[in-house]
């Protein structure tokens, strides 16, 4: 079993830690994990699933979900696949995140892959809103327990003062908003008075998963 994954932090905005963001151990392991999956997705998801259930205890002891992101490929096998559905539900802290990029995303629920992985009761996050990949009818399905601001949309567009309207009508889908890519208090102060639920990578830098167990870090 490979350990090697980072975790992102996700903080509320006073800084209370709520969730981590699984990612791969280093920068330069992104093309061998795309081989990986692209080789045998249901071996890597399964790897991944048991590297987090080895850290189960800490999660559920310190209240935190996991946010797992999963491609095409992997969803499939997360609907496919009765073991890796019997293993996700012994671990109901996680979180499968889903890209803007996602296959015909934009059906929302008359995706029948999407619709499998919410009828089997997987809770799903968003991410990267705003990249352009994807219109708001995934939003407006109600599909998602959290969305996530594309970074670079969230810095070109946070000091506009259209900003906190956009908040408010993201809301209206889903009460768990994130943003990355905070930069100064000012941002932080904008995020509070728009109800944020989350801010990644700001309180806290990047975590290794033994970090996690180690009462110095």
């Amino acid at each position: 079993m490979i350990h090697n994954y980072n975790c992102v932090p996700i903080h509320t905005i006073n800084g209370e830690l709520i969730a981590l963001d699984l990612k791969p151990g280093e920068p330069d392991r992104a093309r061998e994990t795309l081989q990986s999956i692209k080789q045998d997705p249901e071996a890597h998801l399964l790897n991944q699933l048991l590297t987090i259930e080895h850290y189960a205890d800490y999660f559920q002891q310190h209240g935190l979900l996991c946010c797992l992101t999963i491609n095409f490929q992997l969803a499939k096998v997360v609907t496919q696949s009765t073991f890796i559905q019997q293993i996700l539900s012994h671990l109901p802290f996680v979180r499968l995140k889903l890209s803007e990029d996602f296959p015909n995303l934009h059906d929302g629920l008359n995706n029948p892959l999407l619709r499998t992985l919410i009828e089997q009761l997987n809770i799903l996050w968003l991410d990267d809103l705003g990249a352009g990949d994807a219109n708001l009818n995934a939003l407006q399905s109600k599909m998602f327990e959290a969305v996530k601001l594309d970074r670079q949309f969230f810095l070109d567009n946070v000091a506009k003062p259209w900003f906190s309207i956009l908040i408010a009508n993201i809301r209206q889908y889903t009460n768990r908003v994130i943003v990355e890519g905070v930069e100064s208090e000012m941002q932080l102060k904008k995020l509070a008075d728009s109800k944020i639920w989350g801010v990644q990578g700001y309180f806290l830098p990047v975590l290794t998963l033994k970090e996690l167990e180690d009462p110095d870090r």
